[in-house]
């Protein structure tokens, strides 16, 4: 974790997480990309923060940067969810182990 480094990576402690309520699930913790946010999506939550790569696009870019994250993402996720052999979100192996 990152307050705590012996405790249990978020990523690992989501489908049990899930499994506990049936609230929505909001994931904040270590996404970078793509893969990071079909890993989440497929653990159980039902949304995926990013804030820091938002302020990193538009600091980068300007205006147009938050536009261009947002064409990097959708790739990305489009092109790993082809390698996992999911058409849609409700097809991705839940949980995949990957990295």
């Amino acid at each position: 974790g990152r307050q705590f480094d012996a405790a249990p990576a978020t990523i690992d402690v989501l489908p049990a997480i899930r499994a506990a309520t049936r609230l929505p699930v909001i994931f904040d913790s270590g996404i970078e990309g793509g893969l990071d946010i079909l890993r989440a999506l497929a653990s159980g939550a039902d949304f995926v923060m990013l804030g820091r790569a938002w302020h990193f696009a538009l600091a980068a870019l300007g205006p147009e940067g938050p536009d261009h994250l947002h064409h990097i993402l959708t790739r990305d996720m489009i092109a790993n969810m082809g390698q996992l052999g999911a058409r849609t979100l409700k097809d991705l192996p839940a949980p995949f182990a990957l990295g």
